[in-house]
């Protein structure tokens, strides 16, 4: 008996840890050897019971459980292969408007077009389009499994910025160092460490008034210790002229849609939120449901079969 609890048990750890994985498919815990080790002890832990009941050490209910130990390893082999073989989590971003490929995935994303407006909502989404399938939509929140792969969008701090010269003219915003060359919209995607500080950054250009203009982003959190700041999210800037000195008196802070002039340019963040695609890798949902039917299917023939021998004994008692 205590052979056949401690079985029920590493089944039931056995089902929790793998799915878990797609709970939390982004969790980087799955793809590693201490994660396996556990997952397979406990599969040895099954196989043994499994073998020794099926040679009829725990009697009549043990034979019958030997399918639902099945089950369990079936589900066992599918988190450690997801584990160990599957990839690690992917995160995508791109600026709003193109499109990446993603050949493990047999997808190509498009990432939607978005105004201020859009940023400040953060509600603007992805389609993944697949050759002879159904385009898949993504929207914050969501997530869709493909096979054995789950995707789902994580917000990411982003601006929209709007820049003019001193007479009120738009200017053209160039990202010499971005995909999207003539994309207003900031991602932040580097981290620079400003007084001990770890802040997203970005940086963008203003040709037509030859400047050069560094962005920084500052969260909440971030903006609470300065006290010359409002209450929120707001973007630090620095222009610089062409060869990259720093101009006097052009560095400060905006929030979003105020707009601030330094060095001569005119500008004004819309500061919100834009998607990055995160892929997963998660253990292939057949296996899953076959190895979890099997499990129960195999639970329900082991102790229900007792229940329905000991019904019809006390019908034939009362009958009698």
């Amino acid at each position: 008996m205590s052979s056949r609890i401690a079985a029920l048990g590493a089944a039931l750890a056995c089902g929790t840890l793998v799915l878990a994985q797609d709970v939390v498919p982004a969790w980087a815990g799955f793809h590693t050897w201490p994660y396996a080790t556990v997952l397979a002890i406990l599969a040895l832990a099954i196989g043994r019971y499994a073998l020794g009941a099926r040679a009829g050490s725990d009697g009549p209910t043990g034979r019958r459980l030997v399918p639902a130990m099945l089950g369990a390893l079936v589900v066992a082999a599918a988190g450690l292969s997801s584990g160990l073989l599957g990839p690690d989590t992917e995160t995508v971003q791109r600026a709003p408007g193109t499109v990446a490929p993603l050949p493990d995935v047999g997808a190509a994303a498009f990432f939607a077009a978005a105004d201020a407006a859009a940023i400040g909502r953060g509600d603007a989404g992805i389609v993944l389009r697949r050759r002879n399938a159904a385009a898949v939509e993504l929207s914050p929140g969501e997530r869709s499994f493909l096979g054995a792969t789950v995707l789902e969008l994580a917000a990411q701090p982003a601006a929209y910025i709007e820049a003019r010269d001193g007479r009120g003219n738009h200017l053209t915003i160039t990202q010499p160092t971005n995909a999207a060359f003539l994309s207003p919209v900031l991602l932040f995607p580097e981290r620079i460490v400003i007084s001990g500080e770890t802040l997203p950054a970005d940086s963008f250009a203003a040709p037509a008034l030859g400047r050069q203009i560094k962005a920084f982003y500052f969260s909440k959190a971030a903006s609470a210790p300065h006290p010359q700041l409002h209450p929120g999210e707001s973007v630090l800037f620095a222009v610089n002229d062409d060869s990259g000195h720093l101009l006097a008196g052009a560095i400060g802070f905006a929030q979003s849609g105020q707009e601030i002039t330094l060095g001569g340019v005119r500008l004004r963040p819309s500061i919100g939120t834009y998607p990055a695609l995160v892929i997963s890798a998660v253990p292939y949902p057949l296996a899953l449901w076959v190895g979890g039917l099997l499990f129960l299917a195999g639970l329900a023939y082991a102790f229900g079969r007792p229940f329905q021998t000991q019904k019809v004994a006390n019908r034939t008692a009362t009958s009698a």
